[in-house]
C-alpha cells in the first residue's frame, strides 16, 4: 500500500472503522527505507499526451514521510 493510499484511509476513518490495515501500511512504509533514508521509486508520477512521463524525484521521499507523520497523530496505536 503506498503512502498515498494510507493518508487517503486515514482521512476516511479508516482508523475508526480498523486500524489494522493502517498499521501494516506504517510497517510496510518503515520497512521499505533504503539504507541511505531515501524510500523506492515505486511508479511514474503521471503521464500527459501520451508519451510524456513525469517523474519528481522528491515525491519518494516527501509522501511517506508525510504518511508516517499524519498515522502517530491520527490512528490508535495497538
Amino acid at each position: 500500500m503506498g503512502p498515498w493510499a494510507v493518508m487517503g484511509l486515514i482521512h476516511t476513518g479508516q482508523a475508526e472503522r480498523d486500524p489494522t490495515p493502517l498499521h501494516r501500511a506504517a510497517k510496510l512504509i518503515i520497512n521499505s527505507q533504503m539504507e541511505d533514508g531515501d524510500f523506492p521509486q515505486q511508479k511514474i508520477t503521471g503521464v500527459f499526451n501520451r508519451n510524456c512521463m513525469l517523474h519528481y524525484a522528491a515525491y519518494r521521499n516527501i509522501y511517506p514521510i508525510w504518511a508516517l507523520a499524519e498515522y502517530p497523530r491520527r490512528v490508535p496505536l495497538p
